[in-house]
């Protein structure tokens, strides 16, 4: 991979790529006063969207000529200018994607020739990149990456009165009349839950609580189902 791809859009047809720095992930403390402690005490932090500086060769792989320089430099600016963001995968890291991806920033070329290169800045709103797609049909696995990760589940309901999947003291419990083979999909992310594909929100139980899955051993567990299947993307701060 010789550039990047944003969008769905590789700019190595184009330019080839270096990512020149990526800023380090700095930590916004949220803090309160203490009477007679100097200084203030840590309450929380949040991460902040990360920048990531990308300089861009132009490297058609040929003599374009003026027209044609014209043309890459057009067709660059076009993939470049998103409103809407959009997904980012960078060359020193192929196999991750960063997602809320904008360009927000950028240089002027050095040169309007086939020497040409500048730099573009992104802004990362969501800074935690997305690695490889995982399914597990288990109920115990390890959990890769570096940073927590929303899975989504499908469950195959029995026949009963609810299903139900959960993590350590945390789980989602579905309350419904399943007469069996129904399926029943839980996002966690978006705290989405349908059976057959039909909304059933309002059938999650109220003391459900949608999980996340740490870095690290993971064991689950399956109640009024056939059988099971946990997705999600490992994630890498």
């Amino acid at each position: 991979m010789r550039s990047i791809v944003y969008n769905g859009i590789d700019l190595s047809e184009w330019c080839s790529a270096e990512v020149v720095e990526k800023v380090a992930m700095p930590v916004v403390p949220d803090t309160m006063v203490v009477p007679g402690r100097a200084g203030a005490l840590l309450v929380s932090g949040r991460i902040p969207p990360r920048l990531v500086r990308v300089r861009l060769f132009m490297d058609a792989g040929f003599r374009p000529g003026t027209n044609g320089l014209a043309d890459v430099r057009h067709r660059v600016h076009s993939a470049l200018c998103s409103t809407a963001g959009g997904t980012l995968r960078l060359p020193d890291e192929p196999e991750f994607e960063y997602r809320d991806a904008v360009c927000t920033d950028a240089g002027t070329w050095s040169s309007l020739f086939e020497d040409g290169e500048g730099e573009v800045v992104f802004t990362l709103l969501d800074p935690v990149a997305y690695g490889r797609e995982r399914a597990e049909t288990g109920a115990a696995f390890e959990v890769g990456g570096s940073w927590p990760t929303w899975p989504a589940f499908e469950l195959v309901a029995s026949a009963g009165s609810a299903v139900q999947v959960g993590c350590g003291d945390a789980f989602v419990r579905v309350e419904h009349s399943f007469s069996g083979g129904e399926v029943v999909r839980i996002d966690c992310e978006t705290e989405g839950v349908t059976i057959d594909g039909v909304d059933a929100r309002v059938d999650v139980m109220l003391a459900s609580d949608f999980f996340s899955l740490s870095p690290g051993s993971c064991e689950l567990s399956f109640t009024g189902c056939s059988s099971h299947t946990t997705s999600f993307r490992e994630r890498w701060l």
